[in-house]
Formats: structure tokens, sequence, C-alpha cells
């Protein structure tokens, strides 16, 4: 699954920046430099930061006088660029540097950043200066951030007793500590699954060659994604895709059991402290959907449009499954993408061995950057933004000769590093003074053919990328992307995932290793296809909602695997996997808590802005260009409910995405 990964964090006199040594804007003199050479240099910077963060809460809160939008809103403003620059540098090397004492050490002072976060965002001070600016005479959009802002501060309690704010702060630092331990021991587990050459019967020739024996006479496969996916594909023996299946799914088990528990238990004791019943309901009040009942109103909604399909197709691949091997009682997890591709390819003539011979991952990175041209008329080119390791590139995007922001791009398993694949904002853009940077992590095959799942997921990705980079040129860092109701922001990355599919698209970039472009043919026999088993794939998304949802709208102490499985249980035809625990690798139950539901209700709004693609063509560049105006560029100026309906010119509706969901 993807995602975008971000702090959640209180927002931050503007300072000079330096991202890997390029000097970004200039007021105050500090310096971030956290890709520096070794955990000591990480520490010196992580010392400079806080001091400087410091130093500029006591300045905002000992201002006197008149409040103003040009002085306490904007001195409020610019704390946030330092405070978010500072926690999205020192987060992205703990997720990818290759240096573990480098990431141990970014690590500490995410940890160390949240708390100074915390503390201004309970700060009365600060605070009753937001509050008192008069608002009559104020621009919409200046009006709209600021309201959201001083909202945000009452949900976080600012308006307690002194008691009460000083546990909500010992509570969120807590939960800060707990979270980064939970993403640092599925990180750090690559994991080990010997298997003789023999089990790998049915992988392709390159899949092999990339993959010798060791001096045991096994292929150790690890975690990493392209050792794990494509075994699932196309392992013949049903015994290797059921060993693999369960290791996978007991990634940082046993380690993540007893963090997982702490954290729900932190969490719910900050929402009751807050006032709310549950930590979901604090959650979601903030968010497009309101509240946990309307989310699982929606669910509830979204499975019976997928219901009837979804049924249909699972006794479609069990009876096809019996048929290709009569020793099968009932259909297990690790079945599902072996016999749906053989499936599929029978149905429709699509072989996915026959389809990932046409990508890699150069080509389709080339391709990518020129789909961007053609849709919103970016000029991307090479930056010598400083690396942190040999297998990262730096990029910027222009428009005409207008500098938009920088990106990097770290694409490879390695080990230390992150391992789903997400989009990290690193710095905010703020119009005449700084520019918005961000990295893509993801795990593709650095050689070799890929699957075209994984050319979905790097649309996806650079759909977050691009979103938060044409955000960033707003009047205040509080207007970037990331000040969007959270349920939103998956929407314009789900929605470039469309041109995966597009003809014109792929025939400018997927070709075999003999030069020949994919044929038009075996595109159009892909989209036949596209849509056949996407109820149930939805279905498998409401279970993870609905996990997501259950840790989260009750007081903890229930039994993790016993709550899981009935989740998964209640939307998944597989039965559940005997002695594994998935929710200890389920990533998503820190940075999204209870929220996963995000992934569907954005998937119904880019299903609703694709619309508008599809009535004029997917690559008309006036509805492209109106899409970036309206949508991407508008960052958090407005609700994203308006920016939604304001692209449409009318009220975006579940109907397309239910009709999505019933085709066959």
């Amino acid at each position: 699954m993807n995602c975008l990964r971000a702090g959640l964090l209180a927002t931050l006199p503007l300072t000079t920046i330096f991202f890997a040594g390029v000097a970004i804007a200039a007021e105050v003199p500090t310096t971030i430099l956290v890709l520096a050479d070794g955990a000591a240099a990480v520490g010196k910077r992580c010392d400079e930061v806080q001091a400087d963060i410091k130093s500029a809460k006591a300045a905002l809160e000992g201002r006197t006088g008149p409040s103003t939008i040009a002085g306490d809103f904007a001195a409020y403003d610019a704390l946030n660029a330092l405070g978010q620059g500072a926690f999205g540098q020192f987060y992205l090397a703990m997720e990818s540097h290759p240096d573990k004492g480098v990431r141990e050490a970014a690590a500490g002072c995410v940890q160390a950043i949240t708390a100074i976060n915390t503390d201004i965002g309970l700060s009365r001070p600060i605070y009753s200066r937001l509050a008192a600016i008069p608002t009559s005479g104020l621009d919409r959009k200046t009006g709209y951030t600021l309201g959201k802002l001083l909202d945000a501060y009452r949900r976080a309690g600012v308006d307690k007793d002194e008691a009460t704010r000083a546990k909500v702060t010992a509570l969120t630092n807590e939960t800060s500590e707990i979270g980064l331990k939970f993403a640092a021991n599925i990180r750090e587990d690559k994991g080990d699954i010997p298997l003789d050459p023999a089990e790998l019967a049915g992988m392709p020739d390159d899949f092999l060659a990339a993959r010798k024996p060791g001096a045991d006479g096994r292929i150790h496969l690890t975690y990493d994604y392209p050792d794990i996916f494509p075994v699932l594909d196309f392992a013949q023996m049903r015994s290797t895709r059921r060993k693999v299946t369960s290791a996978f799914a007991n990634r940082a088990w046993p380690a993540n059991d007893a963090v997982l528990k702490s954290l729900l238990e932190k969490r719910y004791e900050l929402a009751t402290t807050l006032g709310y019943p549950d930590y979901a309901t604090l959650i979601t009040s903030d968010k497009m959907i309101g509240n946990p009942q309307r989310a699982e109103r929606f669910l509830a909604d979204i499975d019976a449009a997928a219901r009837p399909g979804a049924d249909a197709y699972f006794r479609e691949l069990t009876a096809f499954a019996k048929a290709e091997d009569p020793t099968i009682e009932r259909l297990e997890r690790w079945d599902g993408s072996y016999f749906g591709n053989k499936l599929k390819k029978q149905k429709y003539d699509v072989d996915a061995a026959e389809v990932r011979q046409y990508f890699s991952y150069d080509k389709t990175q080339t391709g990518i950057f020129k789909l961007m041209g053609d849709l919103f008329g970016a000029d991307i080119r090479p930056w010598e933004g400083k690396p942190w390791s040999a297998d990262v590139s730096g990029w910027s995007l222009y428009d005409g000769e207008r500098l938009v922001g920088h990106f990097y791009l770290d694409m490879h398993p390695r080990e230390g590093k992150f391992n789903h694949a997400a989009a990290f904002p690193v710095q905010h853009g703020i119009d005449g003074k700084q520019v918005p940077i961000a990295a893509l992590l993801c795990n593709f095959p650095k050689t070799g053919p890929m699957d075209h799942d994984d050319v979905v997921t790097f649309l996806h990705e650079f759909g977050h990328l691009i979103h938060w980079l044409y955000a960033g040129r707003q009047d205040y860092s509080l207007q970037n992307m990331d000040g969007l109701q959270w349920d939103f922001v998956e929407a314009p990355s789900q929605l470039l995932e469309e041109w995966a599919w597009d003809y014109d698209t792929l025939k400018s970039f997927a070709s075999n290793d003999k030069g020949e472009p994919i044929p038009a043919a075996l595109v159009e026999r892909m989209n036949a296809g596209r849509w056949y088993g996407e109820a149930a794939a939805a279905r498998r998304q409401i279970g993870f909602s609905a996990v997501s949802l259950n840790f989260y709208n009750r007081k903890p102490g229930f039994d993790l695997t016993q709550m899981y499985d009935e989740q998964m249980a209640r939307y998944s035809p597989y039965p559940n996997i005997p002695n594994t625990h998935s929710y200890a690798n389920f990533g998503h139950l820190d940075g999204y808590s209870a929220i996963y539901y995000t992934y569907s209700w954005s998937k119904a709004i880019a299903t609703d802005l694709f619309s508008a693609f599809k009535q004029n063509g997917v690559r008309n560049k006036d509805v492209a260009m109106r899409y970036r105006t309206q949508i991407l560029e508008a960052g958090a100026t407005a609700d994203a409910g308006e920016l939604v309906n304001g692209f449409l010119g009318r009220e975006w509706t579940l109907d397309a995405f239910r009709e999505q969901l019933m085709q066959d």
C-alpha cells in the first residue's frame, strides 16, 4: 500500500534552511544539514535547530502590542516552516540513511523536535496572540487558514487547565516515541526466507538470475517487495507460496506486539484526557468524514456495492483453482495472486510474465517525467542536491523558467531503508522565500523487468510528489498540501494511477529488451481485464480500514490477533493464516491510526475527478492544466470538498466509484 509520510506536528521567524548544503531562504542565519556524515554531525545539527526553534517560539510568546497577521501570524507561520522543515529532514534521514547510527540519531532528533512542537501547539501565549488577530478585512484564504489553526489549537487542548496540558504534552511525546519504535521494527526487519532452488519452480529467469544460491545451496529471500511479490505471482509450488506469505505476514513480530499495545493505550488516554470517547473520534473530528460513525457507514456503503462482484469472482477463482489443482479443498491467501493471474490470462489473454517484460525502472522513470510534461507542462531537470546514497538522484521541477521545487528519488531496496512506498515531505514552500522539497522512497527492482503493478505504484507516489511541489507556492507554509484534510490527500495520487493504463502513455516508454514497444493489443487486453477482481481487492481495502477503525474506536485491552482476524474475515473470503500477526507490520496503524479508510474515501473522490478527463480525453492538456491550477496548486487554501466541487462544477458523489466496483 502506498502513502504519504508526514509528521503530525503542531505547526512553526523564517530562517536559512540548508537542505543537503543548498541555501533556500535567508533571514536568520540557521543551518539544517541532516545528510552530513556520521551520527555526531546529525546530533550537532539537531542541537542547533532545537535552539533555533525554541528561540523563535520564545520571541513569538513574548510579543506585545496589537496582534496582527503581518506580525503574529507571519511569525507563527515562519516558525512552522522551520520546525516542519527540520522534522522532515530528520525523518527522511531516519527512514533512508545507509548508516544505522545516523538513522538512530535522526530518530532521536525527530522525537526531540516533536516534543518542542507539542509545546508550541499547547502554548497559551501563542494561542492568545493568534486568537486576538482581527478577522474583519482578511482575504478569504488567510481567514480560512487562521480559522483552521485556531481550531487545531483548541482540539489539541490549549484551553485545558495547566495539569491537563502537562498530561497531554507527556502523552503526545510518549506516543511519538512509541510510534517511531513501531516503524523502526518494521523497517529493520529484513527477514530471511531460505528456499531450495527447486521450490522456486515457475519463477521468471530474470528473477532467478538475480538470486543465486548461497553457500548452503539455498536461495535466501528477504522481505523486500521485489523478492516477495513475484513469488506470490509465479511460484508453482503451493508450499513455497505458503511459506513466503506466512513469513511476510509475521514481519516485526513479536517485537511490535507490546509496542502496538502501548501505542493504542497512550492514544486512548490522550483522547479521553481531551474529552473524546476514543482516539478514532479525536482523529476524525477535523477530517472530511467528520466522525468514525460516518466512516463506518461509508465503508458499509462501498462494501454493499463491491460484495456481489467480489463473491462472484471468488466463486469463479475457486472453481478454476480446483480444476488446475484437484488437491485444493479451499483457496488460501497465498493462492490469490497466483491463480488470479492464471485465470486472468485464460479469460483476457493477459499474462503477467509477458506484461512485465515491457517495463523496467529506468524507462518507467523517463516515461513518467515525460507524462508530467505532457499533462502539466512540467520541465524536470537534474539537481545537484547532495544525495545520501549512490542510489539516490536529485531533480528540480520547473514551470518554464520558474523553479517550482526540488525532489529526490530513492527507489530501490537497501539495508535499513524504509521498506514500503511513500512520499516524504521535506520542506514547505513559501512564495518568494523558499521552494518545496520532497523525496520518494520506494523499493522497485533496480535492474531487469518490473511488474505493471510497480508502474501503478510509481505513478501513485509521483502523484503525492507533484501535489506537494505544485502546492508549495503559497503565501504561508500553513497553506501547503499537508494543511488539507488528511482523508483527501490520497486522491491526487490515486488519480494519477489511471495513466498507467493509457496506451498513448505506455507506448512512449514501455518496451522489451529488443526495443519493441508494448503492443496496443496487449494494453487493450490489460484494460479489458483491469476491473476483473477489483471488487474483491476493494473489499480487502475495506477490511484494512475496519481494522484501523476498530483498533482505535474503543478502549484498548482487546486481543490484537483476534480483533485483526475478525475484522479481515468480515470482508475477505480467504481464511486467516494461523499463527501470523499482520498487525505487527501494518505500519498505517501508527501513521494513519484510525483513518485508513482514507484510501477508499480518496479513491471515490479520485474516480469522480477522473470523470472530467474521461469526458475530454485522458491526455487533454486543458483539463490537466485546470486540474493542476484548481486542485494541485490550490494547496490548503480552501476546504478539500470545495476544491473538488469547483473543479467538477458540481457536488462530488460516490456514484462513479460504485459503478466501477460493479464492473465485471
